[in-house]
């Protein structure tokens, strides 16, 4: 059964919300409105701290012969039927189901268009979001929240606006960090309210992704689909990491996250090996591999990480043959405080790409606790010794391999590659003559010596 949210309520609403004048029912309704709409809780937090007089019918009757009047363009916008005319490049639309928004459209290509959402909240406006008046009215095109939008969800045209070469003009600025070009209007740099605007970006990039070609209602749910990732082939990836550490447990997931309108993770598996756990998700969409550092990516496994609270960090890889990925920390998974230079930072991707399975290795290997620094007991008895040091030999001496296939380097390939039986031998010798008593560097010294003990 789908849900169908409250309409927005009106700000004389929300400041009777504000002042808890409403019943209580009524203020049920609005409080259940306000947790899933931002918008309205921008408004609510501003008429809570805002200072707000009563009008007497003086007042009243003053503002309404100094109000603007409603500029004819819009007015006959307005009261054109629903779903009337086509969708073209540099026109103005409401889109939406039960939550619509207005959008500039970029470009059109097949059943969907490259949009960019607008708003008349202006304060809003950050240095790269282009400020236009189409119709008498200020408007805030938001460039850094671009996303595809299904054709079937476009419902109403409102204007027409050329603004194509600033809109490219301000993407490009920002693509490659300079600043807005100078002659156009945009918002003001981040400051005090950079969160707010932050928050209002993620919730237009929400409610862009669920407009976008192909989404499904209740997308987010675990179980709703695989986007086409190969299940099968990741599952064999992860599985070969136990021969690697044999206490490895994967537990199968089926979740879904969203990451601006184009892009997705999909959970897969929760990774653990003793006091460590890692999420382990795949990046869908078009061209993954442009987005995997991107910092909507850290933003998104912020929200994971609150979402799967039995994880400590979240790999995401791209479906390609090695499964290229990148781990995310906490600490980069959300908006932090820089020490000492107490700079506020925003999410990012502090991992240099690798395959999954180098990924998750090195990272646990980092995080798991070591066993030197633990202390642990062991029923001698049940421990088949020379079984076990075989085991981890082969396999110490089939990872360094692997990592020689994949090695840049010609001389490291080759060293790598050429390890074989021999080298796992000398491995286990070193195994059994130190649980023996001999000292570890003795045994190294041993083994690269090429002697046998």
């Amino acid at each position: 059964m789908k849900v169908r949210r409250m309409r927005h309520p009106t700000e004389s609403a929300l400041l009777s919300f504000a002042r808890g004048q409403l019943t209580s029912a009524g203020a049920a309704d609005v409080a259940a409105h306000l947790e899933g709409c931002l918008a309205c809780t921008v408004w609510e937090t501003r008429l809570r701290h805002a200072r707000v007089a009563e009008a007497d019918g003086l007042v009243t009757a003053r503002l309404t012969a100094a109000a603007q009047p409603i500029p004819d363009d819009l007015r006959a916008a307005l009261a054109a039927p629903p779903g009337a005319g086509v969708p073209a490049s540099g026109d103005i639309w409401r889109v939406g189901a039960d939550e619509a928004l207005l959008v500039w459209v970029r470009s059109l290509s097949g059943g969907s268009a490259t949009v960019i959402p607008v708003t008349l909240d202006v304060e809003l406006a950050d240095e790269y979001t282009l400020i236009e008046s189409p119709l008498g009215l200020d408007l805030a095109l938001m460039t850094t929240a671009e996303g595809d939008v299904d054709l079937g969800t476009f419902l109403q045209r409102i204007a027409a606006l050329s603004a194509g070469d600033q809109i490219t003009r301000l993407l490009l600025a920002r693509s490659a960090g300079r600043p807005p070009p100078p002659g156009l209007l945009t918002g003001s740099p981040a400051s005090g309210d950079a969160g707010q605007r932050l928050e209002y970006r993620r919730h237009l990039t929400r409610l862009l992704a669920s407009l976008s070609p192909g989404a499904v209602p209740d997308a987010s749910l675990p179980g709703s689909r695989n986007d086409g990732v190969d299940v099968g082939r990741l599952a064999g990836t992860l599985n070969g990491l136990t021969w690697y550490r044999p206490g490895l447990e994967i537990s199968r997931l089926d979740g879904h996250m969203a990451v601006g309108p184009a892009h997705g993770l999909l959970v897969t598996a929760l990774v653990r090996d003793l006091d460590a756990a890692i999420l382990v998700a795949v990046l869908t969409g078009r061209e993954p591999a442009r987005v995997l550092s991107a910092p909507e990516v850290a933003g998104a496994c912020g929200e994971l990480l609150m979402t799967y609270q039995d994880a400590d960090d979240v790999a995401v890889a791209i479906p390609d043959q090695d499964w290229t990925a990148v781990v995310i920390t906490p600490e980069f998974a959300g908006r932090a405080v820089e020490a000492p230079s107490g700079r506020l930072s925003e999410p990012r991707v502090a991992f240099r790409p690798m395959p999954l399975a180098d990924a998750l290795l090195k990272h646990l290997d980092s995080r798991v606790t070591r066993w030197e620094e633990s202390r642990l007991l062991f029923d001698r008895d049940a421990v088949d010794l020379a079984a076990l040091a075989a085991a981890v030999s082969r396999a110490a001496v089939d990872r360094a391999v692997a990592g020689g296939r994949r090695a840049r380097t010609p001389a490291k390939k080759a060293a790598y590659t050429a390890l074989d039986d021999t080298a796992a031998a000398g491995i286990r010798t070193l195994i059994e003559s130190v649980v023996a008593g001999v000292s570890a560097a003795d045994g190294v010294t041993a083994l690269l010596s090429g002697s046998r003990r």
